[in-house]
């Protein structure tokens, strides 16, 4: 056996899963499949870490002085043109921090170099998964560079697009919401000072979320349409657009960085295992960042993941899959039921939506207990 476990995919769920399995179970040999040459992925999202994250990787030492962090300790929430809003405070949660924002290149880039140091763990770089031959006590992977690789275990950890998915014929549910995500960096004329904020638009949501030096990471949802558009604005006529549709609340924005524009859907596996195979991450549910929750459900994955293979001898086995796999059913209804509930309740103007969410927002805001169980929900921890 080449392998006790092969994880596809090595950006931050794939990692971050091999991390853990090798820190948990130093006996087992651990492969890891990455497609990108030289390192791990080069991801330019910045990542909204909720705090339940955030303390998880600091325990493991993933989370450190040598990654920017920048802590969320209010949200504001608005709906544009009416007069539903909210507050969250850290403070009111009795937590330093209601989440914590970090450029995701320099968490995978942490989460590679502390792979690299386990023995347990073995790296192939410019590598990905080509074929997947089912045998009864093991897995036959080839690659597409023609290795060969015998496993106990296959973890699809490769993404949204995931080929391991596609391999194994795992069925999904997919929603298109007819939208196009927008990130970008700008730059203020003053800084955020710990504020993050949701503005809900007709066209869909605006995020900004804090960063060093005045600047905010922008996530700015269009109708597929309006993005046609936007691809091909000039700096100064996004920042005027920009401006338009957020207002000053966060102050004035100064300059744009390049923008990056994706497709936004909703995709859950109906099921998440096959014999000796698992999929986690975004290869199981892609979300969309209106509640900025993908990455954190997809680290709650590789934590029961990693929990339910601790003290087992054949990881593949499918009682243990199963057991995850049920394991995971209610986080997921709770994130993606929420998410999916806030695009299509506030990413419009249709009369009869206006005045319940507006209602929902201020029950939210003046119902002390609710606002407590949403926020406990935002930063990953138990209701």
């Amino acid at each position: 056996m080449d392998a006790k476990v092969v994880i596809a995919g090595g950006s931050l769920v794939g990692a971050l899963t091999a991390l853990m399995l090798a820190q948990k179970r130093p006996d087992w040999p651990i492969v890891v499949v990455e497609p990108r040459a030289d390192g791990p992925p080069q991801d330019k999202r910045i990542i909204a870490l909720a705090a339940a994250s955030a303390k998880r990787l600091k325990q493991l030492g993933v989370l450190n002085e040598h990654i920017t962090q920048t802590p969320i300790e209010h949200i504001h929430i608005s709906d544009r043109g009416f007069i539903g809003a909210t507050e969250l405070h850290a403070e009111t949660e009795g937590v330093d921090a209601l989440g914590v924002v970090v450029p995701a290149a320099q968490l995978v880039q942490r989460l590679y170099e502390s792979c690299r140091q386990l023995p347990n763990v073995e790296w192939l770089s410019a590598s990905r998964v080509e074929t997947i031959d089912q045998q009864v006590a093991q897995i036959d992977i080839k690659l597409d560079n023609g290795q060969q690789l015998a496993t106990e275990l296959l973890v699809g950890a490769d993404g949204q697009h995931s080929l391991v998915r596609e391999a194994l014929r795992l069925p999904s549910e997919v929603e298109e919401y007819d939208q196009v995500g927008c990130i970008a960096t700008l730059t203020l004329d003053r800084p955020l000072n710990g504020w993050a904020y949701e503005r809900f638009t007709e066209h869909g949501p605006i995020a900004l979320l804090p960063m060093p030096n005045n600047q905010a990471s922008l996530v700015w949802t269009f109708t597929g349409d309006a993005a046609e558009q936007a691809r091909h604005w000039q700096d100064e006529h996004f920042i005027k657009t920009c401006q338009q549709a957020f207002g000053y609340r966060a102050g004035a924005i100064t300059a744009t960085s390049e923008r990056f524009f994706y497709p936004l859907q909703l995709r859950r596996a109906t099921r998440s295992i096959r014999h000796r195979s698992v999929i986690i991450g975004n290869a199981s549910h892609a979300l969309h960042p209106i509640a900025g929750q993908g990455f954190n459900l997809g680290l709650r994955d590789v934590e029961t993941l990693v929990a339910s293979l601790a003290r087992v001898n054949d990881p593949g086995e499918f009682s243990v899959l199963n057991d995850y796999h049920n394991k995971r059913q209610q986080d997921y209804d709770a994130i993606i039921n929420l998410t999916d509930l806030l695009v299509r309740g506030f990413s419009n103007h249709y009369g009869p939506m206006v005045v319940p969410r507006n209602m929902a927002l201020l029950g939210l805001h003046h119902i002390a207990p609710l606002k407590s169980a949403f926020a406990r929900l935002t930063m990953g921890m138990r209701v």
